[in-house]
């Protein structure tokens, strides 16, 4: 990796380690009422003591609307009867979903719906009213107490949208009230017969939050509300209807399904290997650098040919001595202007021939640069010695 690679790798981490230790630990007051989730507004420590407080009666979870379970119902065995438990802040019920439920209840099970507001239809069906308090933002103690026992529940409001009661009816039959702060009785928690089963309406929902469930010296009052109904199974119907075993990704619906989940994989994979073979065939192209070319010696070459041609013997012997002589400057460093014995002297030093055959060479060249030849036998002669010389040089 290069080190402007390392510097930017180094930089991302720090910025990670620099969020995660600054990042908020604000406490969520969210009231969810999720069965799973661990905030002081959700409802896991309840729903994990409800097999306790039933004995290990089988607990079912209802992912979908109450109408879509009935429906499945209406497909299996005949089973014993279950009760109906739904903890919310807001009974959110459509109507046929509602209507299911009341054949459901009216075939003998029980439903207990604790909430702090209710649908009209449900309202209107089943005979009661709901009415509410206002209350000031800051914490509040309410005391819950039963009708007929003895067990109560003192705990701090920490959900400010007040305080819901059912008003007085002759339809329902009160079976516990709340005491807010002010010394106010309301009735919140009432019993509506439904043909051969029983609906419990509660509203003060917060009581079975994970906060109050542990903040409450004891559970004497949640286990003596949840003993009206019988030990038999359990339907719970939760506040968010999201099956946890489907991943909360956007891609839950196409994992979901056995086809589809292969698709995409093989998908992944197509698009994976394309990106990898086309990577490779786009490799940059390393370019073949081309050894430099010796133009002189090309041009020399070319010059001859030329004069070969034509037959111009002496122009190419001319052009021979003068090459010649070109080198021995550039490679020696020697002056060519006298070609004298103190020339020759050093020429032969410099090169490695011998005195004599130096000064053979030189006196041809001095013989050939006075006259004019007209056959090319002078110039192999001249070529000849060259090439001596040059061999020489070489060892």
């Amino acid at each position: 990796m290069s080190r402007k690679g390392i510097l930017v790798l180094s930089f991302v981490i720090v910025m990670i380690v620099v969020v995660v230790a600054n990042r908020s630990h604000t406490v969520d007051w969210t009231p969810t009422f999720n069965e799973f989730e661990t905030k002081p507004m959700d409802t896991k420590v309840f729903f994990d003591q409800l097999p306790f407080w039933f004995q290990g009666k089988s607990v079912k979870k209802i992912h979908t609307t109450f109408y879509e379970y009935d429906q499945y119902l209406r497909d299996q065995p005949v089973d014993s009867t279950k009760n109906y438990i739904s903890i919310s802040r807001t009974y959110d019920i459509d109507i046929t979903s509602f209507e299911a439920l009341l054949e459901y209840v009216a075939y003998g099970n029980d439903a207990f719906i604790s909430a702090h507001s209710f649908p009209y239809f449900v309202k209107d069906t089943l005979g009661f009213n709901t009415a509410y308090e206002d209350t000031e933002i800051k914490e509040i103690r309410n005391t819950l107490h039963f009708e007929f026992a003895k067990d109560s529940l003192t705990y701090t409001a920490k959900i400010p949208y007040g305080i819901a009661y059912v008003k007085d009816t002759v339809t329902v039959k009160k079976l516990g009230y709340l005491v807010s702060d002010k010394g106010e009785r309301r009735t919140n928690f009432v019993g509506i017969p439904y043909y051969d089963g029983i609906f419990y309406i509660h509203t003060t929902p917060e009581i079975f939050t994970n906060y109050q469930m542990l903040e409450a010296p004891n559970t004497n009052y949640l286990s003596t509300a949840i003993s009206y109904l019988p030990q038999v199974p359990l339907l719970l119907d939760k506040a968010i209807k999201v099956d946890p075993e489907f991943s909360q990704s956007r891609l839950r619906y196409i994992t979901s399904k056995e086809p589809l989940k292969w698709s995409w994989y093989l998908l992944l994979l197509a698009i994976a290997l394309f990106i990898l073979f086309n990577a490779k065939r786009r490799q940059r192209v390393i370019p073949v650098i081309e050894p430099l070319k010796n133009t002189t010696t090309e041009f020399v070459h070319t010059v001859s040919n030329l004069h070969y041609e034509a037959a111009d013997y002496n122009g190419i012997i001319q052009k021979k001595i003068i090459h010649f002589l070109e080198s021995i400057r550039s490679k020696y460093q020697l002056s060519t202007e006298r070609l004298d014995a103190n020339f020759v002297k050093k020429l032969a030093l410099k090169s490695g021939n011998s005195v004599e055959q130096v000064q053979q060479l030189v006196t041809l060249i001095l013989n050939m640069k006075s006259h004019n030849f007209m056959t090319k036998e002078p110039l192999i002669t001249l070529n000849k010695e060259i090439e001596k010389f040059y061999k020489k040089d070489k060892k």
